[in-house]
């Protein structure tokens, strides 16, 4: 069961926040122990965090070591409103993880790039390296702002 506090406890209101084009910021801890927090596109699904990336990534390896993650999602500066996502991570690889990655990715380039067309630049992503997404399963959802 997810901890949820603050604004994000209205079902509605979290899934509006979440489908508006806003930068997230993936937290996991490196072979010395060390934050690592890298920018990033999300996609929101099935109560999910889901992050499209390479398998070749930092962030990967230390997810492999740790299978832990936080993600922070905010909203432009003026209204001071997110949410911090603190949960189990896990790598979902291979053709899954190939086919996963291609549907989040035309969703992202839909919210972020809405001039691009989204199958066509979600393909070409698709095909430098080995794509793969990371999943964090919610164990906390804290909100802030309005």
């Amino acid at each position: 069961m997810t901890e949820i506090h603050g604004w994000a406890t209205d079902p509605a209101a979290l899934e509006a926040f979440l489908a508006e084009p806003n930068l997230a910021r993936v937290a996991t801890i490196d072979a010395h122990g060390e934050p690592h927090v890298v920018p990033v596109w999300y996609a929101w699904d099935a109560g999910r965090v889901l992050i499209g990336t390479d398998a070749a990534d930092h962030k990967v390896d230390n997810l492999r070591r740790s299978g832990r993650a936080s993600v922070v999602i905010d909203s432009d500066l003026r209204r001071k409103r997110g949410i911090l996502v603190r949960g189990r991570a896990t790598l979902v690889e291979g053709e899954a993880g190939r086919a996963l990655y291609l549907r989040i990715s035309e969703q992202q380039v839909r919210r972020y790039l809405p001039d691009k067309p989204a199958a066509e630049v979600a393909t070409r992503m698709a095909s430098r390296g080995e794509p793969v997404v990371i999943a964090i399963e919610p164990g906390s959802i804290v909100s802030w702002g309005r």
